[in-house]
């Protein structure tokens, strides 16, 4: 009949759209670059061969956040804001993620503030390289005698925190994502996301904005893989229905809701993490 003719062709193409929206690292309507405001009180270093930025706010630190950030890297929008924040009971280290480059970047580092997302350059990227940078990172939280060490993600972020969690479970206790994009898992590097997500070892706080592609909602396919996983029944959602995919540091915080939504992302993420470092 003409009505499932035309259910049918609703259903194609509603996931021929999610299929292309998967496909990309931030869904349409995320928002675009913000330049960083804010002034760093961390400094550049380098171990085996790779830079990072870190905070050692606190005279003896015991616990350390490796904080990954979204496709503008390691200072783009509030990235260091947010890290510096952290660094007042933590230390805090940003690896320098996504080398090459693309378009110049932004301080070195990921997409340039006019760039548009490419696949392309991304799929340089898979856990194979970034690990490294990871361990990097993992060694200079050793070497200042840390325990224990929460990962925050953002948007692509969100892709080595998973990794970093599931080959660390002695270190890694906990973790936060905000505006996951952990579907590049399949669509970037041609891994499966369910395996990637059921293998993380520590619970995970995820924080989807509105416009999030379905399956990170709390019933999609991303959680029921996440609720499986070593620690999923500690996993907890904190959906933000208002937000735009970015906004946690790409937000304007002039925006009243904005400003809202972000200083309440902050503070789950603060009060989860508080308890298992």
């Amino acid at each position: 009949s003409s009505c499932s003719a035309q259910t049918r062709f609703l259903v194609v193409l509603v996931a021929s759209r999610f299929c292309l929206f998967a496909m990309t690292c931030c869904p349409p309507g995320s928002l675009p670059y913000l330049e960083a405001s804010h002034t760093a009180t961390g400094s550049v270093v380098t171990q085996d061969g790779f830079e990072y930025y870190i905070n050692k706010g606190t005279e003896n630190p015991t616990s350390a956040i490796i904080l990954c950030p979204d496709i503008w890297g390691w200072n783009g929008g509030r990235v260091r804001a947010i890290a510096d924040a952290f660094a007042s009971k933590y230390m805090v280290v940003i690896p320098k993620y996504l080398n090459p480059t693309f378009e110049g970047g932004t301080d070195g580092d990921a997409m340039s503030p006019s760039s548009q997302f490419n696949m392309d350059w991304m799929k340089q990227f898979p856990w194979t390289v970034q690990k490294p940078k990871v361990d990097g990172a993992i060694a200079l939280c050793k070497a200042a005698g840390i325990t224990k060490i929460g990962v925050l993600g953002f948007c692509y972020g969100g892709h080595p925190a998973f990794w970093a969690s599931s080959e660390n479970p002695e270190l890694i206790t906990c973790g936060a994502v905000f505006h996951p994009s952990i579907q590049l898992e399949q669509f970037a590097f041609g891994g499966s996301m369910p395996d990637l997500v059921k293998s993380v070892k520590c619970p995970f706080l995820i924080a989807p904005a509105g416009n999030d592609l379905p399956m990170f909602a709390e019933e999609g396919e991303f959680a029921s893989a996440l609720k499986s996983s070593a620690k999923g029944g500690e996993c907890v959602w904190k959906l933000y229905p208002d937000m735009s995919h970015g906004w946690t540091c790409r937000g304007d915080l002039a925006d009243e809701k904005v400003k809202r939504d972000v200083e309440s992302a902050m503070k789950e993420a603060t009060e989860f993490v508080a308890k298992y470092l």
